[in-house]
């Protein structure tokens, strides 16, 4: 038996979609599948504007871009992401500002976010981390009349909600992720999400190459020409058929993951009443996608212990983030080891477990004997 940590769902409406397409001759981006998945989105998340493109990496990009910032401004963003959150930033040529996390559910802290807001402070980005909402009230009063954009970073959070509304639609801007370990895939891609007119007007040309060729195609000009600087973000249509077919069964994908999710938590409960581990916490406001699950163990060498122990038997537990500030590209930035402490102590600690829509409950049983074995050793 070989359980991998992630494995993509693949519906038999795939296949007809890539069919369709490729009977089409129209693979390029900004085509029919495009077109109807934009509109999917825009009406599952209750979004004015929900643009494609071809990573979630090239959404917070844009929206870096968007930001029309000056050289000096500041983004504000937790050291616990993925590299794309800080690389964004900097591509717009811009300053990462990087924040603690609350151990809790290993988003940004609020109070460590508020105390490094300074007037250079452009936009805040919130990670909202395995599908659970990041402190959004607090952010927003943060945030209220000091002229400073909140850009979600929803790579996590497809079809999760805060106090009954989508995460990716509680901030200026939010990026998505299709990327295959997500919750709803197509390879590689991702969206821009807004309900600014203006900035969904700008980031259409941004998205194709600086051109209004967007406008063209949809009939609103002529012809189209070089407007503004911009970069090849568009997302092709065989990945926008793949997405088509999946977003139709997110909420039952979603549904899958939340079944295994609950079962760890039953079955590891007694783990974590003997403090052998820390199970992950979902806030009351909070409506999690359960794009992952992951525990806190007591310290590092636990960690690296069960994962050495679920390798062995062929499961594939990992670890996740390297703190952004303490990585080689932080360190040249002037961050330093010691900045954030509990971010480093708890990325320290974390460790993921197998959760994908199709895992078994064998699978998932096996697991969890094997945990327990792991812990008899102890």
């Amino acid at each position: 038996m070989k359980i991998p940590l992630s494995k993509a769902h693949i519906p038999k409406q795939v296949y007809e979609n890539i069919h369709q397409v490729l009977t089409s001759g129209k693979l390029s981006g900004d085509g029919e599948f495009c077109h109807t998945v934009e509109k999917k989105f825009s009406q599952i998340l209750s979004i004015k504007h929900a643009l494609l493109t071809s990573s979630c990496t090239h959404a917070l990009e844009m929206a870096m871009l968007l930001l029309e910032a000056k050289e000096g401004d500041e983004v504000i963003l937790p050291s616990f992401t993925f590299t794309s959150t800080a690389n964004a930033i900097l591509v717009a040529g811009l300053k990462p500002v990087f924040c603690e996390i609350d151990p809790l559910t290993m988003n940004m802290d609020m109070r460590d976010v508020e105390a490094k807001v300074t007037n250079k402070t452009k936009a805040i980005i919130p990670v909202h981390y395995a599908g659970v909402a990041c402190e959004m009230e607090k952010l927003n009063d943060i945030c209220a009349n000091k002229n400073i954009m909140i850009v979600e970073d929803a790579a996590h959070a497809i079809g999760a909600k805060w106090r009954g509304k989508h995460l990716g639609t509680l901030g200026d801007m939010a990026a998505l992720s299709f990327h295959e370990t997500k919750n709803v895939i197509c390879g590689e891609g991702g969206a821009l999400l807004t309900n600014n007119d203006y900035l969904a007007d700008k980031a259409l040309i941004i998205r194709e190459k600086g051109t209004n060729r967007s406008q063209f195609l949809r009939g609103q000009v002529d012809k189209y020409t070089w407007i503004d600087k911009g970069s090849s973000y568009i997302l092709a249509e065989p990945l926008a058929a793949i997405l088509d077919a999946e977003l139709n069964i997110m909420h039952e994908l979603n549904k899958k993951r939340e079944t295994v999710y609950q079962y760890y938590m039953q079955e590891l409960k007694p783990l974590a009443d003997k403090e052998i581990l820390k199970l992950p916490y979902i806030p009351a406001d909070c409506e999690s996608n359960y794009h992952l699950f992951h525990i806190i163990m007591r310290n590092e060498s636990d960690k690296h212990s069960l994962i050495a122990h679920l390798r062995n038997k062929n499961i594939g537990a990992t670890f996740h983030y390297i703190p952004l500030h303490s990585a080689p590209a932080g360190l040249k930035l002037g961050f330093k080891v010691g900045d954030l402490p509990l971010t480093e102590e708890y990325s320290q600690r974390l460790l993921r477990l197998p959760l994908y829509p199709d895992l078994s409950q064998s699978e998932i049983q096996f697991i969890i004997e094997e945990i327990y074995n792991w812990s008899k050793l102890q």
